[in-house]
């Protein structure tokens, strides 16, 4: 298993931070209902690279489509290299420099709150002796950049 102790340059390219927040159900008491609740559970060490778009050789990873509403949807997609390996029912936020400065943020947004990306993907990346270097993942920006309940 990866251990930045042990394996100095996996662990000196893990240059930034981001937060985890882990899906809850709660049961609403006023109505009874069953909700979705994202709670923080901790922060990694991580690395991230934007991912290309489809067919595209440049570009800054980011597409624009039309919603069922006619309304624009910006599209985010992002590769992200950690210790652990991530979840479809995880979120990721406040992907950080190693100086703590917030790297994506809702600059269109009141207060410029960060970004909040869902993972698609997760996967081992395995060494030529078996062994486990460290996970690959996919994320996306959430449609929702919100982690009220749901």
């Amino acid at each position: 298993m990866f251990n930045s102790n042990t394996n100095s340059f996996i662990g000196s390219i893990m240059n930034m931070y981001a937060d985890i927040y882990k899906q809850e159900a709660v049961q609403d008491p006023n109505t009874g209902a069953v909700v979705r609740k994202w709670v923080y559970s901790k922060t990694i060490k991580c690395k991230i690279e934007p991912v290309r778009m489809r067919g595209s050789s440049k570009g800054d990873n980011k597409s624009f489509a039309k919603t069922s509403d006619m309304e624009y949807d910006e599209k985010i997609q992002l590769k992200m290299y950690s210790s652990e390996l991530m979840s479809k029912r995880w979120r990721i936020e406040n992907i950080k420099t190693s100086k703590k400065k917030p790297i994506f943020i809702e600059i269109d947004k009141i207060d410029q709150p960060n970004t909040i990306f869902e993972v698609t993907a997760s996967h081992a990346e395995i060494d030529p002796f078996g062994n486990t270097t460290y996970f690959a993942s996919i994320l996306v920006r959430s449609e929702v950049q919100s982690n009220d309940p749901t």
